[in-house]
């Protein structure tokens, strides 16, 4: 099942994609569960088993509103250097520990929005970074690398914007910049998936391709990931974590390329769609 968030008609709601149409939730749903959030807390354990009904009403989705598909309340938690990648001539290592950051919930736009181009000299070097996000179900702290699949709801697609300029003095300033990066245009829920292992993420700007990989290429896997972050914090239902972002990169082209007012960037990944946005002076 395809999840969304969607502004309609002035207000927020959810509801679900198929065939290229958004069927939104019932009334009588949502006032048991008024926000997706809502939803998935309320089926944590095993997101396959969601049962709920739709409005008959179909709406194509090239006439949404979509809006990142998580809650402000919502930990955004990003894994750096989670690929193999090339700085000067010289490959990554697999780092020793888990590099973790965060993210405000400010920075993200949802699918077919504009990314804001940063003020000032920041705009000089504002970068993407594709990557493919999960979303906790279950809540969990400390949880077993061996039940933190258990912990899974669904997966979605994420950029994790970065003006790079700034991450040199300060790794928190580069990566929260406000409307810098986005997120979805759903959630897939893991039953959909069979085999993350097998997901191919691919990143293109102006219709050319920049990135692509392998999940397979991670360093660390899924378990790994949810088993550390929630040995530090408890994980919450909708609470997302972005799992690191392959080579290409603007700035690990030569000569660098990063963004410009007009680009349009695309990030999919097999079987998760596509996160399409327009870099835009605003």
């Amino acid at each position: 099942m395809k999840l969304a968030n969607i502004n309609l008609g002035g207000g927020i709601t959810y509801g679900a994609i198929s065939d290229n149409c958004f069927y939104e939730v019932e009334e009588k749903i949502k006032k048991e569960h008024p926000t997706l959030n809502s939803l998935i807390a309320n089926n944590s354990t095993d997101s396959s088993a969601i049962q709920f009904s739709f409005k008959k009403e179909r709406i194509p989705v090239t006439n949404l509103n979509f809006l990142p598909p998580i809650s402000e309340s919502n930990k955004v938690i990003c894994v750096g250097i989670n690929y193999p990648k090339i700085y000067n001539n010289i490959p990554t290592k697999k780092p020793k520990n888990i590099i973790l950051f965060s993210k405000f919930h400010e920075t993200l736009v949802g699918h077919n929005d504009s990314l804001r181009m940063p003020l000032g000299l920041a705009e000089a070097s504002f970068d993407y970074e594709g990557e493919i996000a999960i979303v906790i179900g279950k809540s969990g702290y400390g949880i077993n690398e061996s039940k933190a699949m258990e912990h899974l709801f669904g997966y979605t697609m994420f950029n994790d914007g970065s003006v790079r300029d700034w991450q040199k003095h300060s790794l928190h300033a580069g990566k929260n910049f406000f409307c810098s990066g986005s997120c979805g245009p759903f959630i897939v829920t893991k039953d959909e998936i069979p085999t993350f292992e097998s997901i191919v993420l691919e990143t293109k700007l102006n219709g050319n391709t920049v990135q692509k990989s392998s999940t397979r290429a991670m360093f660390f896997n899924l378990q790994e990931i949810i088993s550390y972050v929630s040995s530090i914090i408890p994980l919450h239902s909708g609470d997302i974590i972005a799992t690191g972002s392959p080579e290409g990169t603007g700035a690990n082209q030569t000569p660098p390329r990063f963004l410009r007012e007009g680009d349009i960037l695309e990030i999919s990944g097999t079987n998760l769609g596509t996160l399409k946005n327009f870099i835009k002076k605003i």
